[in-house]
């Protein structure tokens, strides 16, 4: 070893071995052998190898110890992803509590889970830490250890399960996943899931009412809004954000709905929700829109939709938006005849047509309805 003839070196103590399998000093000699070899995973077995032969725990330590550096190089040069901080686990599993490699958890965690106050990692093709399939087999056994291991596990599983991002963004095709991450973090006893839970809940509810809608629209009958947009169920949605006292789901002016990705916001009030409209983000599979601000005509407040049907990123000119409008038509000055009229409820169809030079729109302002036609009285 010392004139770094690795070949020989290696036959040398595998001899020792074969003479004397209670040697520690041997198994040892012969995983430094492998490790200045780069021979990483030889050298683990052996260590392992030798610990059953002898039982002797500092063959566990320096397994822990070549493993764990292994990690840190993948720490250093920037090439750590699931499989590396995985190896943590490793040496968890046979070494429960080790604070090497939880100290080493926790920093993985600041560069896996969460980047600049945001995570991303459930949100696909967002390149953040590969994908979530190995975010997923890595929670589980981080979750066996922290069910045996105690308090000692809170705080990297709260870190994984990414409480302590600001911002998280979910495909919502992972939810249910999600909520599972979230249920088992809370009968761990970790702070602040039962908030994100109902959370996650409500954007259930919330983009299962809006699915039929989206069917609707994907099919063109634009019609069908008619009657969405004047039930109880819809009016109570844009009232709540008009009055602000909507719980959970967060929005401004026209809230948009979609059906490919949701990001929980960390606020004052604690967890909320929004969908995601940022085609950069998530695909322009088709977004609908919810008035959400006071409009009124005649003291009576408009009830309105709208839809962006999808496209492709990158050629979204020319593009074709649709708006349903409930509102009352007299204030708006459709009337032909000032005298002797009322205000009427009807609806009003908008084609919005967005070139790179601007937009144009297409307005049907009487669309049938039983007011469609007006007369004096």
């Amino acid at each position: 070893m010392t004139a770094m003839d690795y070949v020989h070196a290696e036959e040398a103590y595998t001899q020792a071995i074969s003479l004397d399998e209670s040697s520690v000093k041997a198994y040892r000699g012969l995983a430094d052998d492998y490790v200045a070899q780069e021979r990483f995973a030889e050298a683990e077995a052996i260590l392992i190898q030798g610990y059953q032969s002898t039982g002797e725990e500092v063959l566990l330590q320096n397994y822990a110890a070549t493993v764990l550096n292994g990690v840190v190089h993948a720490v250093n040069t920037g090439t750590l992803d699931f499989a590396a901080a995985a190896r943590c686990l490793d040496v968890l599993e046979v070494l429960p509590g080790n604070a090497d490699a939880l100290e080493l958890l926790a920093t993985c965690a600041q560069r896996l889970v969460v980047l600049g106050g945001e995570s991303k990692l459930m949100l696909d093709g967002s390149g953040q830490a590969g994908n979530w399939e190995p975010y997923a087999a890595f929670m589980d056994r981080l979750f066996l250890l922290a069910q045996a291991g105690g308090d000692a596990y809170k705080e990297i599983v709260a870190q994984y399960a990414m409480l302590k991002a600001s911002r998280v963004y979910m495909s919502i095709s992972h939810a249910d996943f999600y909520r599972s991450i979230l249920e088992r973090a809370g009968q761990l006893g970790i702070a602040g899931t039962e908030r994100l839970l109902a959370c996650l809940d409500r954007q259930g509810e919330v983009s299962a009412y809006f699915a039929p809608m989206f069917a609707e629209f994907e099919a063109q009958n634009y019609e069908a809004a008619k009657a969405f947009i004047t039930t109880q169920q819809y009016s109570a949605i844009r009232d709540a954000f008009i009055n602000d006292t909507m719980e959970y789901w967060q929005g401004d002016s026209y809230v948009p709905v979609t059906k490919e990705a949701v990001v929980f916001l960390q606020t004052q009030e604690g967890w909320k929700f929004s969908y995601v409209e940022d085609d950069s983000l998530a695909p322009p599979t088709g977004t609908i829109r919810v008035l959400a601000q006071t409009m009124r005509d005649l003291d009576v407040q408009r009830s309105s939709i709208e839809y962006a049907p999808a496209y492709e990123r990158g050629s979204y000119y020319p593009h074709v938006e649709y708006e349903i409008v409930y509102w009352n038509t007299m204030v708006s000055g459709i009337a032909t005849d000032n005298t002797n009229v009322v205000s009427r409820m009807n609806y009003r169809f908008a084609e919005k047509i967005y070139t790179a030079s601007g937009m144009e729109a297409n307005m049907i302002y009487d669309w049938g309805g039983p007011n469609e036609k007006r007369k004096k009285e």
